[in-house]
């Protein structure tokens, strides 16, 4: 007599079914609403609707008005050269890092930085970017005037150049390890270690089978994450105004800048401006879609030639050195934030400040405590909220739903993921118009819905493959003994689960703390943030202020990620496999 384990938990109690429901209905209904009252508060007002500004007439006036724009044609241009160019550099950077250096020793070194480069909020790496590469920054100092001869900062257009490379750059050095951490995570879908054992077997370098065999794999699980890039560099704002061009801005800025102005006509040519730009990131996933298609029918035959060499032996060391280059710059960023924190004076071309001070920390920590405070809360709030929505969908989805089921229901809840793939100034506007009608404009309650928003979908991302391939049969047997599906769930999935989890946590407290364009249009300028204080004070005279400001931006997301870190560890000290 042969024994067959069920396939499926034993099923939970009516109630328990109802209290799970609840979770993706509040996610769908919601987000729903909120992304479809967002788009419409923001195309009516391209037609000339703004029945709060004394517009009630529908029109193509602002769309006249936006073609006439002189700044209009540049702003695209840059906008479309630089999105663009962030978001290949990314995919092709981290793809050619992972097929060259997955398992080496370099390759643990950066896995190890992933959490402090994540915790980084990408206005403070923008800021520290800027002091670093500048005409008078720490590289010009490191090799001045000896190699260079500069006794002067050149007059070099270098951050702020028209083309936005300098953008690019900070993007791209930002987003690698955002797909690379995507990456881990989809490994757990696949068997890599029998893919590799096979490949190896037929005569096929590691680097080989990793870009021939695992890439292609692992690619459908990355999709989204890369469109969630191209979507994030063709829209980015706080970056764009402290490394972007200027003469004109990136379309974003420019957008931003109409949305800002007093004048009516001025805030419908926003409204267009923000409902062109959706259109461009649209086309732009299209395009990423079809050239997706373009690349599987190309490289198909190059797949399956059966070459064992390829360019990729040769350049192994092309490609530690790469990733250690980015590492270096990344640390370098920081360290010069932390340099110009604690200076007095410093003259070009010395390499290090003539004098030292503690002052501006001193003057910053009365100035910042309301900032920090409020920064602190908002991004506790949208973050516990959307970790209870998490793992409340997540829980219905993999105990009550039969595989069929469950695929039907992700393809429903995939609507989450809509803000990462829309613009941020093509429906916040609306938002705010939506959260107006409800008085809940310039309100604690509507800013932190607003970053529950964004929120929400990197929770999504980072925590759901790692709990949907949660081993059943272990829920199966707590169960059975404990003789109550939430008494399994709390005193059995959860701890095992704590890790990723608490890691979730800190990648979407993380995603709170940067957020701009939702702190400056739905917070109304009565909520300052630390990220809103960075980014005024980024275009400032006084690096030393700005250095202090964008380092108490990074503290507060190294803290959370830390305490992600080490908490598991305190918890399982005698638990080594729970710790990982």
């Amino acid at each position: 007599m042969t024994f067959t384990p069920q396939k499926r938990p034993l099923k939970s109690p009516t109630g328990i079914s109802k209290f799970l429901l609840v979770f993706p209905g509040i996610v769908f209904f919601t987000f729903l609403a909120t992304v479809g009252a967002g788009l419409l508060g923001t195309w009516l007002p391209s037609l000339g609707y703004l029945p709060a500004m004394g517009k009630t007439a529908l029109t193509l006036h602002p769309w006249t008005e936006l073609f006439k724009h002189p700044a209009l044609g540049g702003a695209v241009r840059s906008t479309l050269i630089s999105g663009w160019g962030i978001a290949l550099g990314a995919f092709l950077l981290s793809g050619l890092l992972f097929a060259m250096n997955y398992g080496s020793r370099t390759w643990r070194v950066m896995e190890k930085m992933l959490a402090p480069i994540l915790s980084v909020p990408h206005a403070a790496f923008a800021i520290g970017l800027s002091f670093l590469i500048s005409p008078g920054g720490w590289l010009v100092r490191m090799v001045s005037p000896e190699l260079t001869g500069f006794d002067l900062p050149p007059d070099w257009v270098i951050p702020k150049d028209p083309h936005g490379i300098s953008l690019m750059i900070a993007l791209i050095l930002k987003e690698t390890p955002f797909l690379i951490l995507v990456m881990a995570g989809a490994l757990q879908q696949i068997d890599y270690s029998a893919t590799m054992a096979v490949g190896r077997s037929l005569g096929y370098r590691p680097a080989q089978v990793r870009l021939k065999i695992i890439l292609p794999q692992l690619f459908p699980h990355m999709r989204l994450s890369l469109y969630a890039v191209i979507a994030y560099s063709l829209s980015v704002v706080d970056m764009s105004m402290i490394l972007g061009p200027t003469t004109p801005p990136t379309l974003p800025v420019l957008v931003v800048q109409w949305f800002n102005d007093p004048m009516p006509d001025a805030r419908l040519m926003g409204a267009a401006g923000a409902t062109l730009l959706l259109g461009m990131v649209l086309g732009s996933l299209f395009l990423a879609y079809l050239l997706e298609k373009a690349a599987t029918a190309l490289f198909k035959w190059r797949m399956a030639n059966g070459k064992r060499e390829t360019l990729l032996s040769p350049m192994a060391p092309v490609g530690r050195t790469l990733l250690m280059g980015g590492m270096t710059v990344f640390i370098l960023a920081m360290v010069i934030l932390v340099l110009w924190s604690f200076t007095w004076r410093w003259q070009f071309p010395d390499i290090l400040p003539e004098r030292w001070s503690f002052r501006f920390w001193e003057k910053s920590i009365h100035a910042l405590g309301p900032p920090m405070v409020k920064t602190l809360l908002i991004g506790l709030a949208s973050t516990i909220a959307g970790l209870v929505l998490t793992i409340g969908c997540l829980e219905y989805e993999s105990t009550l739903l039969e595989p069929h089921a469950a695929n039907r229901y992700k393809k429903y809840m995939s609507i989450i993921y809509l803000p990462l793939l829309l613009p941020q100034v093509a429906f916040i506007f609306g938002v705010q118009m939506m959260l107006t009608w409800f008085h809940l404009d310039a309100s604690a309650t509507g800013l932190v819905w607003s970053h529950l928003i964004f929120v929400l979908p990197y929770l999504f991302l980072t925590l759901g493959s790692t709990y949907r391939s949660f081993d059943r049969r272990i829920m199966t047997t707590a169960t059975l003994l404990s003789g109550s599906p939430m008494k399994a769930f709390l005193k059995v999935k959860l701890p095992m689960l704590l890790r990723p989890i608490l890691f979730s946590f800190a990648v979407g407290f993380s995603v709170s703390v940067a957020q701009y364009i939702p702190t400056l249009f739905i917070g109304a300028g009565r909520f300052s943030t630390i990220t809103t204080e960075v980014v005024a004070l980024a275009g400032g005279s006084d690096r030393r202020v700005a250095a202090v400001y964008a380092l108490y931006q990074q503290l507060i997301p190294m803290g959370i990620y830390l305490l992600a870190i080490f908490v598991p560890k305190l918890m399982f000290m005698n638990r080594k496999l729970m710790q990982r």
